[in-house]
């Protein structure tokens, strides 16, 4: 219960001559619509996609001149959204989704892999997945592939040439 690990915080401080003073401190707690219960944060370990590696090389090839902007303004407000990236946090903690492709051992060791086979041939044991589910906007980027046939090749919907 918070209450006693807080009351236990403070005298493990102050038998250590650590604790300065204690006073109240008035702020808003959050609570649960329906319950009423307080809502406190809890750390947890996340996914995150390194976006700026990804909007460098997206850089990249409009620099190169490879992509093209139609009309030219835009290139600036392109350049500005990928100069300003930050890491992006693609794990949610929901019972539906597309798991996150990563496994884990009985020492906490991770293996990521396209399935769990390849990744206890990487691991040479069993592994239990990862209870985490992608971010809905990273799934939903699954969907063109999936309503073309995907991963199997389907007759007709080979790139078309952008040119």
């Amino acid at each position: 219960e918070r209450f006693r690990a807080r009351q236990r915080l403070i005298d493990d401080l102050a038998a250590r001559n650590l604790l300065a003073e204690v006073k109240p401190h008035t702020l808003m707690i959050p609570r649960g619509d329906r319950s009423g219960a307080v809502i406190e944060p809890m750390l947890s370990d996340q996914w995150f996609l390194d976006t700026e590696r990804m909007g460098q090389e997206a850089l990249r090839v409009v620099h190169e001149g490879q992509i093209r902007f139609v009309p030219g303004n835009w290139i600036h407000t392109y350049e500005h959204w990928l100069g300003n990236l930050q890491h992006w946090c693609i794990s949610r903690q929901l019972w539906w989704g597309h798991r996150i492709p990563a496994w884990y051992d009985d020492a906490g060791q991770v293996y990521v892999a396209e399935n769990q086979q390849e990744a206890e041939r990487q691991a040479g044991k069993p592994l239990r997945q990862d209870d985490d589910v992608l971010d809905t906007w990273f799934s939903s980027a699954l969907w063109p592939f999936s309503t073309l046939g995907w991963p199997t090749d389907t007759p007709g919907t080979a790139p078309v040439p952008a040119q």
